[in-house]
């Protein structure tokens, strides 16, 4: 299994363990829009937490349509990061259940 999809396995079942809804998008398939965040979840006042999750040697690059769906998340009072790390993650987190 790729790094990426580790990062992104452990990060989905941390979710669900905390009793968080959990959806993993593929991008560009029928019905999902190129730049979809790869891990949507929902914060329980309702808010959505978009995660676009990169290779953790750092060889991921956004693209300008996750960017751009990633404005469009936060126009929209959602939440959207770029995760590639586990601590990146971590700390993300810490700031989330805080901030909200």
């Amino acid at each position: 299994m790729k790094e990426e999809a580790k990062l992104q396995t452990k990060i989905i079942k941390f979710l669900r363990h905390e009793g968080r809804f959990v959806i993993k998008t593929q991008g560009g398939t029928p019905g999902t829009d190129t730049g979809t965040p790869d891990v949507i979840t929902i914060y329980p006042d309702g808010r959505l937490i978009g995660l676009e999750i990169k290779r953790p040697d750092g060889g991921g690059v956004v693209s300008p349509e996750q960017k751009a769906i990633g404005k469009q998340i936060n126009r929209n009072n959602g939440l959207w990061y770029v995760i590639d790390s586990w601590e990146k993650f971590e700390e993300v987190w810490r700031n989330v259940t805080t901030f909200i």
